[in-house]
């Protein structure tokens, strides 16, 4: 074996070959740190309203709104976007509320803990909101979830770890059209205030 000396030519078993060595496998250990890291990253779960209907603003169903329907359905959706892990969710808790624009604040019109619920709500002005979708606005309400999270991240086939358990509080402006919907198609994403 020879021996490591200043101008010496490679030779198997000195420094300057393991040097070589070393530095032919950075993109290897580099690509591999980061398909570990895609592999294990983790994503807050998406929350977001998919459908969200209020009766008692739509013209067509109930004529000149004499009839005041004060239930709100709507469509909850939760989403896991992490590869390899579960999401475990404590109680959901959703808050829906009104926009007053005169006075530029919410006000809490129902609280529930489900995915898909109909609601009973309280405290909606009905003749204000009516005004603001028949001049061909809309009127604008929210929706508001708090809830409680564990991810279990799946090591190996049959290993697994949990992280602890982290609060989760988003929401989302949702404006109602004068059909008693949601004015926009897709699912509205709920994000962190």
């Amino acid at each position: 074996m020879g021996r490591c000396a200043e101008g010496a030519v490679a030779c198997s078993g000195c420094c300057a070959c393991f040097l070589c060595g070393l530095i032919m496998m950075i993109p290897s250990l580099m690509l591999s740190g980061y398909l570990f890291w895609i592999y294990f990253r983790t994503f807050t779960p998406s929350i977001s309203i998919e459908m969200f209907e209020v009766p008692a603003l739509n013209k067509t169903s109930n004529g000149a709104f004499n009839i005041i329907d004060p239930t709100i359905t709507f469509d909850l959706r939760l989403k896991n976007e992490n590869l390899n892990e579960g999401v475990f969710y404590d109680n959901v808790n959703v808050t829906l509320s009104y926009y007053h624009a005169n006075i530029s604040k919410f006000s809490p019109i129902g609280n529930k803990a489900r995915r898909v619920e109909s609601i009973q709500s309280y405290g909606v002005p009905w003749d204000i909101a009516k005004l603001e979708v028949l001049n061909g606005s809309t009127t604008t309400f929210r929706v508001d979830v708090n809830t409680r999270i564990k991810i279990r991240h799946l090591l190996a086939l049959f290993f697994s770890v949990n992280t602890q358990r982290t609060t989760l509080d988003v929401g989302v402006n949702i404006p109602v059209n004068d059909q008693g919907i949601k004015s926009v198609k897709k699912g509205l994403r709920m994000s962190i205030d």
